[in-house]
């Protein structure tokens, strides 16, 4: 079957089962987190874990969750790019040169050369241009 991101006959029917799976676990830890132990002894549930768990799995989650997003995942891109003196920053494979286009006509896409960048960038511009 090829890989396709469409939507297809088992793939909704498991979609709609997590939603319907995620749905119940959440109100089931709702009712642990918010009901007092008293009310879910007298209906028979007597082993429930502490209600410390409550509090603590969602704030270690986030914790975790917000090192990785500000401290983890930008140090995986630091160290994914390439030095300020590497040619890679200025050119590579990618790279589309100037082409002499046909006077009137819509110019090509290219790269600006890194010269003319700086030189309209941090030149001082003349007083009568």
């Amino acid at each position: 079957m090829e890989h396709t991101p469409a939507p297809y006959g088992p793939r909704s029917v498991y979609g709609y089962a997590l939603y319907i799976g995620s749905n119940m676990l959440f109100f089931l830890f709702l009712i642990w987190a918010i009901v007092p132990d008293q009310i879910l002894h007298n209906l028979g549930l007597t082993y429930w874990p502490s209600k410390y768990w409550a509090v603590a799995i969602p704030i270690w989650a986030l914790t975790a969750l917000a090192t990785f997003a500000f401290i983890i995942y930008p140090a995986i891109n630091l160290l994914m790019t390439p030095n300020i003196d590497d040619i890679i920053t200025i050119t590579d494979e990618h790279s589309r040169p100037k082409k002499e286009t046909v006077s009137g006509g819509i110019p090509p896409v290219y790269d600006i050369p890194i010269t003319e960048v700086c030189r309209k960038l941090y030149l001082p511009k003349k007083k009568y241009e």
